[in-house]
């Protein structure tokens, strides 16, 4: 429970970071009658800008389920697929990814389940192409040994990685059979799926396959390890192309990172607030005071400045900025006061 702050000079805590802060810090928010006390500058504006936020804090909800909500995705090779929240493409079965760009680093959920999934099928794939490999290696570690035994190994390595660890596949050649469009994770189910299953029957009943099929001691083929190594291959593709995606956007992320967090908002009757970037619509007047990064991209109304657009432009010599010219979000305002309108680039 946070306790409000006094002037006593007792040691207190800081309801953003609660970090302990003493009562005389120069940090200090009045909010509702009540003063409160901050370690530094950065905490202060967060709770200025919410401050029920952090006086009566709530559990949090699912962070990626919350992030995704409303969010149109697309497909990165199929622009015009586009729907509410992530998903996978009906036409290629790759993991929709968002068209808005996001300044959350933090890898998605699509790439954390295949990760996950990729660690546990590799573990239990390499013993399973040891096991089925065994009579090639040195040694000869299966000499003397039942096959049936190793056959009922290899089913129980094999099992969880095409029905767990393939299971992202198998339903995307579910969907891609009801929408018509075959796509390589429609072969990759048929592949894996009746090399297991014939896996299975050559385990289970190595008597239904002709003598002309079974060696010399009645086993039948069995293609377990080849079913697993297909799906652990796949796997790690698509961890890597996933992680790829991610990458890309990286310079995207640095950018919006370097935005400020809040606007100065002029009033109709020509006063001015603070408010946070999201409360900033089209139309909107914005200050903008010397040695401040500009909040949004707009038009300036009046006022001349110099504007530094090195992080874009790569220019080094600021650019001077008079009525009805363009500045752009980020960029760091130098010399002068102006005013903008808030006008989103297309």
């Amino acid at each position: 429970m946070i306790r409000r702050m006094n002037e006593q000079g007792e040691t207190l805590r800081d309801p953003v970071c609660g970090m302990a802060v003493r009562a005389d810090s120069p940090h200090v928010v009045e909010h509702e009658g009540a003063r409160w006390y901050f370690c530094n500058p950065r905490c202060a504006e967060r709770f200025r800008a919410d401050p029920r936020r952090w006086l009566d804090p709530t559990p949090e909800p699912d962070e990626d389920a919350a992030a995704q909500q409303g969010v149109l995705h697309t497909c990165p090779m199929h622009p015009e697929v586009q729907q509410d929240g992530p998903g996978i493409c009906p036409l290629c079965g790759m993991a929709l990814e968002p068209m808005a760009p996001s300044a959350d680093d933090a890898p998605s959920a699509e790439l954390r389940t295949m990760r996950r999934r990729l660690y546990v099928c590799a573990v239990l794939t390499l013993p399973l192409v040891a096991v089925a490999m065994a009579d090639m290696l040195p040694g000869r570690i299966s000499h003397g040994l039942p096959a049936r035994a190793f056959a009922w190994l290899q089913l129980a390595f094999a099992t969880p990685v095409v029905w767990w660890g393939g299971w992202p596949f198998f339903q995307r050649a579910l969907a891609s059979l009801r929408t018509r469009q075959l796509n390589m994770f429609t072969l990759i189910a048929l592949g894996t799926g009746a090399a297991w299953l014939s896996s299975c029957v050559a385990t289970v009943a190595p008597q239904v396959f002709p003598p002309s099929f079974r060696g010399h001691a009645g086993a039948a083929p069995l293609y377990f390890e080849a079913a697993a190594a297909i799906v652990t291959l796949v796997l790690l593709g698509q961890v890597l192309e996933l992680r790829a995606r991610h990458q890309t956007g990286a310079a995207i992320r640095a950018l919006l990172a370097l935005a400020p967090r809040m606007a100065r908002r002029l009033r109709d009757d020509g006063s001015e607030e603070d408010v946070t970037l999201d409360r900033v619509v089209t139309g909107d007047r914005l200050r903008v005071r010397p040695g401040e990064q500009v909040p949004v991209d707009g038009v300036v109304l009046e006022g001349r400045s110099s504007v530094d657009e090195s992080m874009l432009t790569g220019e080094s010599l600021p650019v001077t900025k008079t009525a009805g010219d363009a500045v752009i979000g980020a960029t760091l305002n130098q010399a002068g006061t102006f005013v903008l309108r808030f006008s989103p680039r297309s």
